[in-house]
């Protein structure tokens, strides 16, 4: 189609309204039958032309809703800059092969003005037909172009209503999240504090002066906020097990000699596992930098997790091994990180824990149900 605009524009435009393909309107049928009465014809169509058809949102005595393009009389009736009337469809050279004249229904006659855009791109055509050729008068010519007007005017309405009813859905799917937002950061506040409390009490136990517990604390926060800042991210529902990682071990990422290694797929963790995971890895890289891998020059941590299926139930699996490090040996005193790693962390997870005190290095392994569901829907 040789056209003086750009036809993806054009597609757009009529793509816009959200009107092709859509079920049969009062609105439009009954300017179709207006149409018809009007210029005494016993066919009329609303004619939308799409890449590869010509569909029609109403029509009235051809018994059709589309028709190929290359049977189409109203694409070039769009190349013409007002109403375009053809007295005798056989006896013109552009239509006179058509199936539609030379076969069923056998049109002889057409005319249509063309439904434009406000920006003037042309998206179909209001139209007449009828079996045998005849005059087009001057007042069936105003009245087909008044009513092609009328048509346009309830396409900028239907889209209009479509464009308000998907702002409101839009505002609703906003205020939901917002509302569901507050309850989670209701909820979090409090888990928080009461984590808060928690390490409180229990560093205050597991030390000896202030300045330990001062140090020993601020660490912990310090590691609880980091979780808490990847979780804010996503809204306060999920972080990913590889950056709350590497946020304890991050210290010695830039060493020359390799010092952790971290091999697993992309996970998201749940906040109400993101955050118990994230204290124990704090915990188990404490311990590796006062007694463990990461005392030694040489010593290298091992991280590993995957996910496996059990019972139609996603669990994490995560492992933790210590390479090159001074001996070990199960401690006499049981501390607040052994404390968390074998008691608090399988109760807060529901999951299951093994810590082995290995001479070659702490192994520490961890079985817990993923949680799937979010509480705010993602953006």
């Amino acid at each position: 189609m040789s056209s003086p605009w750009n036809e993806s524009e054009r597609l757009a435009a009529l793509r816009s309204y959200r009107v092709l393909d859509t079920p049969p309107e009062p609105e439009f049928d009954d300017l179709v039958q207006l149409a018809a009465h009007c210029c005494q014809a016993p066919i009329a169509l609303i004619s939308l032309i799409d890449e590869r058809r010509q569909w029609f949102k109403a029509e009235v005595g051809l018994g059709t809703r589309e028709t190929p393009l290359d049977r189409s009389i109203c694409l070039s009736a769009m190349l013409q800059p007002g109403l375009t009337v053809v007295p005798d469809l056989a006896e013109d050279h552009r239509f006179a092969s058509n199936p539609l004249v030379t076969a069923d229904p056998r049109l002889r006659f057409y005319a249509g003005a063309v439904l434009r855009a406000p920006d003037g791109l042309p998206l179909g055509a209001l139209c007449v037909l009828d079996h045998v050729p005849r005059v087009f008068s001057e007042e069936q010519a105003a009245a087909l172009t008044l009513l092609a007007r009328q048509v346009m005017s309830q396409f900028e309405l239907r889209r209009a209503i479509a464009e308000r009813d998907e702002q409101l859905e839009a505002s609703h799917r906003i205020e939901q999240r917002q509302s569901l937002l507050v309850r989670e950061l209701h909820h979090r506040v409090k888990n928080t504090l009461a984590t808060v409390q928690g390490l409180v009490g229990a560093t205050g136990r597991s030390t000896g002066s202030f300045d330990e517990f001062y140090r020993s604390f601020s660490k912990r926060i310090s590691s609880l906020a980091k979780t808490h800042n990847l979780l804010t991210e996503d809204y306060w529902q999920t972080a990913p097990l590889r950056e709350i990682a590497l946020n304890e071990l991050k210290p010695f990422a830039e060493s020359r000699v390799p010092r952790f290694m971290l091999v697993g797929p992309p996970v998201e963790l749940s906040a109400d596992l993101a955050v118990p995971v994230g204290m124990a890895l704090h915990e188990l890289t404490t311990n590796a930098v006062r007694y463990g891998a990461l005392s030694a020059p040489g010593g290298y941590v091992e991280i590993r997790w995957d996910v496996v299926e059990v019972e139609g139930f996603r669990k994490l699996h995560l492992e933790w091994r210590e390479h090159g490090g001074p001996p070990v040996s199960e401690p006499q005193h049981c501390g607040f990180g052994s404390t968390l790693l074998q008691l608090v962390l399988p109760m807060q997870c529901n999951g299951k824990v093994e810590v082995r005190y290995d001479r070659a290095g702490l192994r520490f392994r961890m079985d817990a149900p993923l949680i799937e569901h979010r509480l705010v829907p993602g953006y």
